[in-house]
């Protein structure tokens, strides 16, 4: 068996709430430029205070991060606006965080669970529901 050193760009449909009338589509898994995003996205800049200070200082923007996960992960979906029209995020990136802002923190928090439970499953599992082997040397 080939071991496969890239990230296909698989999307997956998940259902949203229990009903199942509404999905989002989501990459089946992050590359490794999006994990470190990902890991790192509170994260905008080091600096010195000062030219004297030697301890550096973390500029944070935590609004990104709140919000990183979601963007990384999410493609489309079938969230209708107030008219009942589906709110179209593939525009541009700032048409899905400006989708992702307005919607009631119920809903984002119902997206970033089902995000939070995919992601999960593949890092247990390995991104085609067979679980991840696991090296050891002797």
């Amino acid at each position: 068996m080939s071991r496969a050193f890239f990230v296909e760009p698989d999307p997956v449909t998940l259902p949203l709430f229990d009903d199942g009338q509404y999905w989002i589509s989501v990459k089946k898994e992050l590359n490794a430029g999006e994990d470190k995003q990902l890991s790192q996205g509170a994260f905008t800049k080091l600096t010195r205070l000062s030219q004297d200070d030697s301890s550096p200082a973390l500029s944070m923007d935590l609004e990104a991060a709140a919000f990183r996960k979601v963007l990384l992960y999410l493609l489309d979906w079938n969230v209708p606006d107030k008219a009942g029209k589906t709110v179209d995020i593939t525009v541009s990136p700032k048409a899905k965080m400006d989708a992702l802002k307005a919607l009631k923190p119920a809903a984002f928090r119902e997206i970033e669970r089902v995000i939070d439970a995919h992601a999960l499953s593949v890092e247990k599992n390995g991104p085609g529901g067979v679980p991840t082997p696991t090296a050891t040397i002797s």
